[in-house]
């Protein structure tokens, strides 16, 4: 009878962890497919046109980019006719950029031209999203669901 009572509770040791540990996989992966939507829709619909002056694939000590995709940090400036506008002495620095951008765009360059994100203060940049790109960032939002289900799924197992 001991040993039925020690076997449940290793089993039941043993599940509630596995439901920890997918459910912190499966978190910052739902996270990331949720915000990449996001940053194409709030930078292509609320943000402006800004050129690419520097690109860094740190942050902190941490590399975060390949040359595949990953998160840059950019520096940029207005366009020329904005930059008259808005009498800025330097560029604007540390925006974020999560990359890749289908369907040809893996890293952002210095001298492409990027939509940031707020205007004023720019947080985010991402190259204007357009066609299929945006049946794309739709696909990713559903998996985005779809990994946050599988989540919420794993912590019941705990």
């Amino acid at each position: 009878m001991s040993d039925l009572n020690w076997k449940s509770a290793l089993r039941i040791v043993l599940m509630k962890t596995l439901g920890v540990l997918l459910a912190v996989i499966f978190l910052p992966i739902a996270l990331l497919f949720l915000a990449y939507p996001v940053i194409a829709l709030a930078t292509t619909h609320g943000g402006e046109d800004a050129k690419v002056v520097s690109v860094s694939d740190h942050f902190n000590k941490m590399k975060t980019g390949c040359r595949i995709g990953g998160l840059f940090t950019v520096s940029t400036e207005p366009q020329e006719t904005q930059k008259i506008l808005k009498h800025k002495a330097g560029p604007d620095k540390n925006i974020y950029c999560l990359y890749p951008v289908w369907p040809d765009q893996l890293q952002p360059l210095k001298g492409d031209i990027i939509r940031v994100w707020p205007v004023k203060k720019p947080l985010l940049g991402a190259p204007s999203t357009e066609g299929w790109g945006w049946f794309i960032a739709g696909t990713i939002f559903v998996l985005g669901l779809v990994m946050l289900e599988f989540m919420f799924l794993a912590i019941t197992l705990a």
